[in-house]
Protein backbone atom coordinates (compact mmCIF):
# COMPACT_ATOMS: atom_id res chain seq x y z
CA UNK A 1 0.00 0.00 0.00
CA UNK A 2 1.16 3.52 -0.82
CA UNK A 3 0.50 6.34 1.59
CA UNK A 4 0.38 9.91 0.39
CA UNK A 5 1.05 12.51 2.96
CA UNK A 6 -1.32 15.36 3.39
CA UNK A 7 1.36 17.86 2.49
CA UNK A 8 1.97 16.27 -0.93
CA UNK A 9 -1.75 16.10 -1.66
CA UNK A 10 -2.10 19.76 -0.89
CA UNK A 11 0.73 20.55 -3.29
CA UNK A 12 -1.11 18.86 -6.17
CA UNK A 13 -4.19 21.02 -5.85
CA UNK A 14 -4.86 23.47 -8.76
CA UNK A 15 -5.29 26.99 -7.65
CA UNK A 16 -8.05 28.79 -9.60
CA UNK A 17 -7.75 32.52 -9.74
CA UNK A 18 -10.52 34.92 -10.58
CA UNK A 19 -10.07 36.59 -14.06
CA UNK A 20 -11.62 39.90 -14.91
CA UNK A 21 -14.25 39.64 -17.68
CA UNK A 22 -13.34 41.12 -21.11
CA UNK A 23 -14.77 44.56 -21.76
CA UNK A 24 -17.75 44.57 -24.13
CA UNK A 25 -16.99 45.36 -27.80
CA UNK A 26 -17.94 48.84 -28.87
CA UNK A 27 -21.27 49.20 -30.56
CA UNK A 28 -21.19 49.95 -34.31
CA UNK A 29 -21.82 53.54 -35.27
CA UNK A 30 -25.38 54.39 -36.13
CA UNK A 31 -26.31 54.51 -39.83
CA UNK A 32 -25.77 57.87 -41.49
CA UNK A 33 -28.56 60.29 -41.72
CA UNK A 34 -30.40 60.42 -45.02
CA UNK A 35 -28.95 63.81 -45.88
CA UNK A 36 -25.41 62.33 -45.62
CA UNK A 37 -26.06 59.23 -47.72
CA UNK A 38 -25.26 60.85 -51.06
CA UNK A 39 -21.90 62.06 -49.73
CA UNK A 40 -20.61 58.66 -48.65
CA UNK A 41 -22.43 56.36 -51.06
CA UNK A 42 -21.35 54.55 -54.20
CA UNK A 43 -19.28 57.02 -56.21
CA UNK A 44 -20.96 59.95 -54.51
CA UNK A 45 -24.41 58.88 -55.70
CA UNK A 46 -27.08 56.83 -53.98
CA UNK A 47 -30.42 56.34 -55.73
CA UNK A 48 -33.29 57.90 -53.88
CA UNK A 49 -35.46 55.45 -51.98
CA UNK A 50 -39.14 55.59 -51.12
CA UNK A 51 -38.32 57.49 -47.92
CA UNK A 52 -37.12 60.48 -49.89
CA UNK A 53 -40.48 61.42 -51.31
CA UNK A 54 -42.72 59.74 -48.80
CA UNK A 55 -44.31 57.42 -51.32
CA UNK A 56 -44.77 53.75 -50.68
CA UNK A 57 -43.86 52.52 -54.19
CA UNK A 58 -40.14 51.94 -54.82
CA UNK A 59 -38.33 53.97 -57.47
CA UNK A 60 -36.51 52.15 -60.30
CA UNK A 61 -32.79 51.90 -59.59
CA UNK A 62 -29.97 52.46 -62.05
CA UNK A 63 -29.20 49.70 -64.55
CA UNK A 64 -27.21 46.83 -63.06
CA UNK A 65 -23.60 46.37 -64.07
CA UNK A 66 -22.51 43.40 -66.19
CA UNK A 67 -22.58 40.06 -64.40
CA UNK A 68 -22.17 36.57 -65.75
CA UNK A 69 -25.93 36.33 -66.09
CA UNK A 70 -26.12 39.63 -67.94
CA UNK A 71 -23.38 38.40 -70.25
CA UNK A 72 -25.25 35.19 -70.87
CA UNK A 73 -28.49 36.83 -71.96
CA UNK A 74 -31.58 34.67 -71.85
CA UNK A 75 -29.76 31.33 -71.69
CA UNK A 76 -27.70 29.97 -68.81
CA UNK A 77 -24.11 31.12 -68.55
CA UNK A 78 -22.75 27.63 -69.20
CA UNK A 79 -24.81 27.18 -72.36
CA UNK A 80 -23.91 30.55 -73.89
CA UNK A 81 -20.26 30.16 -72.94
CA UNK A 82 -20.15 26.86 -74.80
CA UNK A 83 -21.84 28.36 -77.86
CA UNK A 84 -19.43 31.32 -77.77
CA UNK A 85 -16.48 28.91 -77.79
CA UNK A 86 -17.96 27.07 -80.77
CA UNK A 87 -18.50 30.35 -82.62
CA UNK A 88 -14.92 31.49 -81.96
CA UNK A 89 -13.57 28.28 -83.46
CA UNK A 90 -15.60 28.72 -86.64
CA UNK A 91 -15.47 32.48 -87.03
CA UNK A 92 -11.94 32.74 -88.37
CA UNK A 93 -10.86 30.58 -91.25
CA UNK A 94 -9.40 30.87 -94.71
CA UNK A 95 -12.33 29.37 -96.55
CA UNK A 96 -15.66 31.14 -96.71
CA UNK A 97 -17.83 28.49 -98.29
CA UNK A 98 -21.46 29.26 -98.99
CA UNK A 99 -24.07 27.29 -97.09
CA UNK A 100 -27.55 25.97 -97.75
CA UNK A 101 -29.07 27.62 -94.69
CA UNK A 102 -32.62 28.83 -94.73
CA UNK A 103 -33.85 31.95 -93.00
CA UNK A 104 -34.15 30.41 -89.52
CA UNK A 105 -30.76 28.70 -89.52
CA UNK A 106 -28.70 27.34 -86.63
CA UNK A 107 -26.76 30.51 -85.85
CA UNK A 108 -29.85 32.67 -86.15
CA UNK A 109 -31.41 30.57 -83.37
CA UNK A 110 -28.24 30.84 -81.27
CA UNK A 111 -28.21 34.63 -81.74
CA UNK A 112 -31.76 34.84 -80.38
CA UNK A 113 -30.98 32.62 -77.39
CA UNK A 114 -27.64 34.34 -76.59
CA UNK A 115 -28.24 37.92 -77.75
CA UNK A 116 -25.42 39.37 -75.61
CA UNK A 117 -22.53 37.26 -76.90
CA UNK A 118 -20.52 39.10 -79.59
CA UNK A 119 -18.96 35.94 -81.03
CA UNK A 120 -22.37 34.35 -81.56
CA UNK A 121 -23.76 37.49 -83.19
CA UNK A 122 -20.71 37.73 -85.46
CA UNK A 123 -21.06 34.08 -86.46
CA UNK A 124 -24.76 34.59 -87.17
CA UNK A 125 -23.92 37.53 -89.46
CA UNK A 126 -21.21 35.51 -91.20
CA UNK A 127 -23.55 32.58 -91.82
CA UNK A 128 -26.28 34.90 -93.07
CA UNK A 129 -23.95 36.61 -95.55
CA UNK A 130 -22.79 33.25 -96.94
CA UNK A 131 -26.28 31.91 -97.60
CA UNK A 132 -26.84 30.71 -101.15
CA UNK A 133 -29.17 32.67 -103.39
CA UNK A 134 -28.67 30.71 -106.59
CA UNK A 135 -29.57 32.14 -109.95
CA UNK A 136 -32.25 30.12 -111.77
CA UNK A 137 -31.13 27.72 -114.46
CA UNK A 138 -31.47 28.90 -118.04
CA UNK A 139 -32.23 32.50 -117.11
CA UNK A 140 -32.35 35.17 -119.80
CA UNK A 141 -33.53 38.75 -120.15
CA UNK A 142 -37.15 37.74 -119.47
CA UNK A 143 -36.47 35.98 -116.14
CA UNK A 144 -37.95 37.66 -113.08
CA UNK A 145 -35.24 38.05 -110.42
CA UNK A 146 -37.25 40.16 -107.97
CA UNK A 147 -37.62 37.29 -105.48
CA UNK A 148 -33.85 36.86 -105.27
CA UNK A 149 -33.35 40.62 -104.93
CA UNK A 150 -35.85 40.84 -102.07
CA UNK A 151 -34.35 37.83 -100.32
CA UNK A 152 -30.84 39.24 -100.54
CA UNK A 153 -31.89 42.66 -99.22
CA UNK A 154 -33.72 41.12 -96.25
CA UNK A 155 -30.78 38.85 -95.52
CA UNK A 156 -28.29 41.73 -95.60
CA UNK A 157 -30.48 43.85 -93.33
CA UNK A 158 -30.61 41.03 -90.77
CA UNK A 159 -26.85 40.52 -90.94
CA UNK A 160 -26.19 44.21 -90.35
CA UNK A 161 -28.57 44.20 -87.38
CA UNK A 162 -26.52 41.41 -85.78
CA UNK A 163 -23.30 43.29 -86.55
CA UNK A 164 -24.65 46.44 -84.88
CA UNK A 165 -25.75 44.44 -81.83
CA UNK A 166 -22.33 42.80 -81.54
CA UNK A 167 -20.57 46.17 -81.68
CA UNK A 168 -22.88 47.60 -79.00
CA UNK A 169 -22.22 44.60 -76.75
CA UNK A 170 -18.47 44.87 -77.27
CA UNK A 171 -18.59 48.54 -76.32
CA UNK A 172 -20.61 47.72 -73.19
CA UNK A 173 -18.06 45.10 -72.16
CA UNK A 174 -15.11 47.26 -73.23
CA UNK A 175 -14.10 44.32 -75.39
CA UNK A 176 -11.49 45.37 -77.95
CA UNK A 177 -11.17 42.04 -79.73
CA UNK A 178 -11.33 42.14 -83.50
CA UNK A 179 -14.15 39.88 -84.67
CA UNK A 180 -14.06 41.05 -88.28
CA UNK A 181 -17.41 42.82 -87.94
CA UNK A 182 -16.50 45.71 -90.26
CA UNK A 183 -15.31 43.23 -92.88
CA UNK A 184 -18.68 41.51 -92.85
CA UNK A 185 -20.46 44.86 -92.87
CA UNK A 186 -18.47 45.86 -95.95
CA UNK A 187 -19.37 42.58 -97.60
CA UNK A 188 -23.05 43.15 -96.88
CA UNK A 189 -22.98 46.71 -98.22
CA UNK A 190 -21.06 45.70 -101.35
CA UNK A 191 -23.62 43.03 -102.20
CA UNK A 192 -26.40 45.63 -102.06
CA UNK A 193 -24.54 48.10 -104.27
CA UNK A 194 -23.62 50.61 -101.53
CA UNK A 195 -20.08 51.20 -102.76
CA UNK A 196 -19.37 54.22 -100.55
CA UNK A 197 -20.44 52.44 -97.38
CA UNK A 198 -18.62 49.27 -98.38
CA UNK A 199 -15.37 51.15 -98.99
CA UNK A 200 -15.54 52.87 -95.59
CA UNK A 201 -16.28 49.64 -93.72
CA UNK A 202 -13.53 47.69 -95.49
CA UNK A 203 -10.97 50.43 -94.90
CA UNK A 204 -11.87 50.49 -91.19
CA UNK A 205 -11.36 46.75 -91.04
CA UNK A 206 -8.06 47.06 -92.91
CA UNK A 207 -6.84 49.67 -90.41
CA UNK A 208 -7.73 47.42 -87.47
CA UNK A 209 -6.15 44.34 -89.11
CA UNK A 210 -8.95 42.16 -87.76
CA UNK A 211 -9.15 40.08 -90.95
CA UNK A 212 -6.49 38.80 -93.33
CA UNK A 213 -5.32 41.57 -95.62
CA UNK A 214 -5.78 39.65 -98.86
CA UNK A 215 -9.47 39.06 -98.11
CA UNK A 216 -10.03 42.75 -97.51
CA UNK A 217 -8.09 43.80 -100.60
CA UNK A 218 -10.07 41.40 -102.77
CA UNK A 219 -13.33 43.05 -101.78
CA UNK A 220 -11.78 46.51 -101.99
CA UNK A 221 -10.61 45.67 -105.52
CA UNK A 222 -14.18 44.75 -106.48
CA UNK A 223 -15.48 47.92 -104.82
CA UNK A 224 -13.08 50.12 -106.79
CA UNK A 225 -13.78 48.15 -109.97
CA UNK A 226 -17.53 48.71 -109.69
CA UNK A 227 -16.91 52.38 -108.90
CA UNK A 228 -14.84 52.77 -112.08
CA UNK A 229 -11.45 53.26 -110.38
CA UNK A 230 -9.49 50.80 -112.51
CA UNK A 231 -6.00 51.81 -111.36
CA UNK A 232 -6.86 51.36 -107.70
CA UNK A 233 -8.70 48.12 -108.44
CA UNK A 234 -5.71 46.73 -110.34
CA UNK A 235 -3.26 47.57 -107.54
CA UNK A 236 -5.51 45.99 -104.91
CA UNK A 237 -6.20 42.88 -107.00
CA UNK A 238 -2.49 42.29 -107.65
CA UNK A 239 -1.63 42.73 -103.97
CA UNK A 240 -4.42 40.35 -102.93
CA UNK A 241 -3.17 37.80 -105.46
CA UNK A 242 0.42 37.99 -104.18
CA UNK A 243 -0.45 37.92 -100.48
CA UNK A 244 -3.03 35.14 -100.56
CA UNK A 245 -1.78 31.70 -99.51
CA UNK A 246 -2.04 28.87 -101.99
CA UNK A 247 -5.03 27.40 -100.14
CA UNK A 248 -7.01 30.62 -100.61
CA UNK A 249 -5.71 31.93 -103.94
CA UNK A 250 -8.54 30.85 -106.25
CA UNK A 251 -10.82 33.80 -105.31
CA UNK A 252 -7.88 36.13 -106.00
CA UNK A 253 -7.60 34.61 -109.49
CA UNK A 254 -11.27 35.41 -110.10
CA UNK A 255 -10.94 39.00 -108.89
CA UNK A 256 -7.80 39.66 -110.90
CA UNK A 257 -9.43 38.20 -114.02
CA UNK A 258 -12.46 40.49 -113.67
CA UNK A 259 -10.24 43.55 -113.17
CA UNK A 260 -8.01 42.70 -116.15
CA UNK A 261 -11.09 42.11 -118.30
CA UNK A 262 -12.35 45.64 -117.74
CA UNK A 263 -8.85 47.09 -117.96
CA UNK A 264 -8.55 45.76 -121.53
CA UNK A 265 -6.10 42.88 -120.99
CA UNK A 266 -8.31 40.23 -122.55
CA UNK A 267 -5.58 37.59 -122.85
CA UNK A 268 -4.49 37.95 -119.23
CA UNK A 269 -8.09 38.00 -118.02
CA UNK A 270 -9.04 34.83 -119.91
CA UNK A 271 -5.92 33.01 -118.74
CA UNK A 272 -6.55 33.76 -115.07
CA UNK A 273 -10.27 33.06 -115.32
CA UNK A 274 -9.55 29.69 -116.92
CA UNK A 275 -7.04 28.86 -114.18
CA UNK A 276 -9.55 29.77 -111.49
CA UNK A 277 -12.31 27.73 -113.10
CA UNK A 278 -10.03 24.71 -113.44
CA UNK A 279 -9.04 24.86 -109.76
CA UNK A 280 -12.46 25.69 -108.37
CA UNK A 281 -15.07 23.06 -107.67
CA UNK A 282 -17.82 25.66 -107.71
CA UNK A 283 -17.90 26.73 -104.08
CA UNK A 284 -15.34 29.54 -104.20
CA UNK A 285 -16.96 31.32 -107.13
CA UNK A 286 -20.31 31.10 -105.34
CA UNK A 287 -18.72 32.51 -102.20
CA UNK A 288 -17.30 35.44 -104.14
CA UNK A 289 -20.63 36.02 -105.86
CA UNK A 290 -22.33 36.34 -102.47
CA UNK A 291 -20.44 39.64 -102.06
CA UNK A 292 -21.50 41.00 -105.47
CA UNK A 293 -24.55 42.98 -106.53
CA UNK A 294 -26.98 40.98 -108.63
CA UNK A 295 -26.07 42.51 -112.00
CA UNK A 296 -22.37 41.90 -111.33
CA UNK A 297 -23.16 38.28 -110.56
CA UNK A 298 -24.72 38.04 -114.01
CA UNK A 299 -21.61 39.59 -115.58
CA UNK A 300 -19.28 37.20 -113.74
CA UNK A 301 -21.31 34.14 -114.70
CA UNK A 302 -21.58 35.26 -118.31
CA UNK A 303 -17.85 35.89 -118.55
CA UNK A 304 -17.04 32.52 -116.97
CA UNK A 305 -19.21 30.73 -119.54
CA UNK A 306 -17.63 32.82 -122.29
CA UNK A 307 -14.16 31.67 -121.24
CA UNK A 308 -15.40 28.09 -121.19
CA UNK A 309 -16.84 28.54 -124.69
CA UNK A 310 -20.35 27.70 -123.50
CA UNK A 311 -21.89 30.00 -126.07
CA UNK A 312 -25.56 29.26 -125.53
CA UNK A 313 -25.55 29.85 -121.77
CA UNK A 314 -23.20 32.81 -122.07
CA UNK A 315 -25.42 34.56 -124.63
CA UNK A 316 -28.47 34.20 -122.38
CA UNK A 317 -26.57 35.60 -119.41
CA UNK A 318 -25.21 38.53 -121.44
CA UNK A 319 -28.75 39.32 -122.54
CA UNK A 320 -29.91 39.18 -118.92
CA UNK A 321 -27.07 41.49 -117.87
CA UNK A 322 -27.79 44.02 -120.60
CA UNK A 323 -31.48 44.02 -119.63
CA UNK A 324 -30.61 45.29 -116.15
CA UNK A 325 -30.76 49.05 -115.45
CA UNK A 326 -27.56 49.20 -113.34
CA UNK A 327 -24.71 48.79 -115.91
CA UNK A 328 -23.08 52.00 -117.13
CA UNK A 329 -22.24 52.65 -120.78
CA UNK A 330 -18.62 51.38 -120.61
CA UNK A 331 -19.74 48.10 -119.05
CA UNK A 332 -22.52 47.75 -121.61
CA UNK A 333 -20.12 48.19 -124.52
CA UNK A 334 -17.74 45.62 -123.05
CA UNK A 335 -20.58 43.14 -122.54
CA UNK A 336 -21.75 43.69 -126.10
CA UNK A 337 -18.24 42.96 -127.40
CA UNK A 338 -18.17 39.69 -125.46
CA UNK A 339 -21.62 38.91 -126.78
CA UNK A 340 -20.62 39.63 -130.38
CA UNK A 341 -17.52 37.45 -130.09
CA UNK A 342 -19.73 34.48 -129.20
CA UNK A 343 -21.90 34.75 -132.30
CA UNK A 344 -20.70 32.59 -135.20
CA UNK A 345 -19.15 34.34 -138.17
CA UNK A 346 -20.71 33.99 -141.64
CA UNK A 347 -19.55 30.85 -143.41
CA UNK A 348 -17.38 31.04 -146.52
CA UNK A 349 -18.30 27.64 -147.93
CA UNK A 350 -21.65 28.64 -149.35
CA UNK A 351 -23.86 27.52 -146.45
CA UNK A 352 -25.36 29.62 -143.64
CA UNK A 353 -23.29 29.93 -140.47
CA UNK A 354 -26.38 30.02 -138.27
CA UNK A 355 -30.12 29.66 -138.58
CA UNK A 356 -31.94 32.15 -140.84
CA UNK A 357 -28.69 33.56 -142.23
CA UNK A 358 -29.66 32.63 -145.79
CA UNK A 359 -33.18 34.02 -145.41
CA UNK A 360 -31.84 37.28 -144.01
CA UNK A 361 -29.35 37.64 -146.86
CA UNK A 362 -32.02 37.06 -149.51
CA UNK A 363 -34.45 39.46 -147.89
CA UNK A 364 -36.90 36.68 -147.04
CA UNK A 365 -39.09 36.67 -143.94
Amino acid sequence: MVFVSGTAAEAKKVIVRNVKPAPPSPRPPPPPAWDQAEEIGNGGYVPSGPEANGEGSPIALVEATATVWALAGSRSWTGCSSVAHEASNQLFGYHEDVNNYRENHHWAIQARECPNVPEVLAMAARSELLRRFDLPEGLDETTDLSTIETGVLDSRAQAQAWIDAALVEQARRRDNRGLGLEYWRGRALLSTGDLVGARKALLRSLARASVEGWKLRRLLALTELYAGNLDAALDLAKRAFIDAPEADRVPSYFVLALVLDRAGDQAGARRRMQTALDRDEGSQLRSLESAMPLHERLYTRAYAKTVRSEASGALRLWNAYLARPEPEDPERRLAERHQTALRPLPGNLGGPAHANEGAAASGGP
